[in-house]
């Protein structure tokens, strides 16, 4: 099933279950599907994957449940990987079958009992849009950097494959530029829809901060003499505080 589907799918999932959940809130700098409640305060980060379970997927997802924990001081976060066969409910990844057993076993069936309480959505009205390569081995700039340096600035950080939709990508990730107050590039590798992105983004005149994990002098002519922070991959808890200057100094020029 597409995205949009399988969002819709958990939360009927999440209602029937008689849980209290916001969707798409924005906590830690991050907009993560959604956000389950306890009874006693407790919560737990949900996101959903339209990912094969093969190729490296798995592993990807138990990183991906640490990093959201992190990111957003969560309890617990679960990835629903929809094509899972065996649920990893210790590492935080589950198939749908097995995402309700999970919830109550950490949460208990208390998630009843919560149902009066209103919980209130932070604001998600400032976007900064992440222009980036969307392996796994940038993920940690995404969580660990990215969403902090927007989380300073009372901001969520989106990039495209975060965002439910239907049709043109391009126009998607046009549409997402136009809507952000800033835009954060990744050059690593010179990715030629990355550096789309970032020509469009200058082309607005849109506030933009460039960082880069590879070799500057490998960029493009017309690239490599931007202003960009160098970070190394794998050491990216050390681009928080450079990238969250940077953007503050965009925002406010």
């Amino acid at each position: 099933m597409n995205e949009k589907t399988l969002l819709d799918e958990i939360s009927t999932l999440l209602k029937n279950a008689g849980f209290v959940f916001a969707r798409e809130p924005a906590v830690g700098g991050l907009s993560p599907d959604f956000i389950v409640y306890g009874p006693e305060g407790e919560s737990v980060i949900i996101e959903a994957k339209s990912w094969p379970a093969h190729g490296g997927n798995t592993a990807r997802a138990w990183n991906q449940a640490e990093a959201y924990k992190k990111a957003t001081g969560a309890d617990q976060a679960f990835l629903v990987l929809e094509e899972l066969k065996k649920n990893y409910t210790k590492k935080g990844v589950v198939n749908m079958e097995g995402l309700i057993p999970a919830l109550h076993k950490y949460l208990g069936r208390g998630g009843v009992t919560a149902k009066e309480k209103t919980l209130a959505a932070p604001s998600k009205e400032k976007i900064v849009f992440a222009a980036m390569p969307f392996s796994r081995e940038y993920d940690d700039t995404y969580f660990v950097a990215m969403a902090y340096a927007a989380e300073k600035m009372g901001a969520t950080c989106n990039r495209v494959d975060k965002v439910e939709f239907t049709g043109d990508i391009v126009y998607k990730i046009k549409q997402l530029i136009n809507d952000s107050v800033a835009v954060i590039v990744d050059l690593s590798e010179s990715k030629p829809n990355v550096l789309y992105e970032a020509g469009y983004a200058h082309g607005l005149k849109k506030p933009t901060v460039h960082i880069c994990s590879t070799a500057l002098k490998d960029l493009p002519f017309d690239v490599k003499n931007w202003n960009t922070i160098e970070y190394e991959r794998g050491r990216t808890i050390n681009l928080r505080e450079p990238l969250a200057r940077r953007l503050k100094n965009v925002l406010e020029y």
